[in-house]
């Protein structure tokens, strides 16, 4: 396995592993029905700690998961380096173009709090506590659908690490395939 330190040099987040203090609370997420036990966690502070971790984690040949706020059931994240970028929280809400822009760790409710102000109604979960990235990947049913259709329907751009360990602005025009499968394909195309 590559030199952990080089890892660590290279993040602005913290790398755990099995008995450092952190390690618990990073691998348990709200669903109680998985429970992880990763070589390491990577608690990534931007989407440079997540390519990085990503091409690390190719380098090691460990396998990835990745934990946002940990409400979907997964597999076990075993043996493998669990990208936990719940600490990614950045929101901004553009009121002239009904836009929200938002971390891999930002829940509904938070959203929904930033956009009550203008008026703006987010194609949110059922529950405040979902988190956003998950919801759209895994096609995103709001209480609005009826009228709205999917949130996923509605996302106009994404950031993505995909498994090269590269960055991509992801968009219809940009990354058409990557775009249409990583709106309600859930998983195994990038990290968000």
């Amino acid at each position: 396995m590559p030199p952990l330190a080089g890892l660590r040099n290279m993040i602005r987040g913290q790398v755990l592993l099995p008995g450092d203090d952190g390690y618990d609370v990073e691998r348990a997420g709200r669903n109680r029905a998985v429970e992880h036990r990763p070589a390491m966690i990577v608690v990534a502070a931007d989407p440079d700690d997540v390519a990085a971790a990503v091409r690390y984690a190719a380098s090691a040949r460990l396998p990835v998961a990745v934990q946002a706020t940990g409400h979907g059931a997964s597999k076990p994240a075993r043996g493998a380096l669990l990208l936990a970028t719940r600490r990614m929280t950045g929101l901004a809400i553009d009121p002239g173009a009904s836009v929200a822009r938002f971390g891999a760790g930002v829940r509904g409710g938070q959203v929904l709090q930033a956009a009550e102000p203008y008026g703006l109604a987010p194609l949110v979960a059922s529950t405040p506590d979902i988190g956003m990235a998950g919801y759209v990947s895994s096609g995103g049913l709001p209480m609005l659908g009826r009228r709205h259709g999917f949130a996923a329907d509605h996302v106009r751009a994404l950031e993505l690490v995909t498994a090269d360990g590269e960055r991509r602005h992801v968009t219809a025009e940009s990354h058409p395939d990557l775009f249409w499968a990583v709106r309600g394909g859930n998983d195994n195309f990038g990290v968000i």
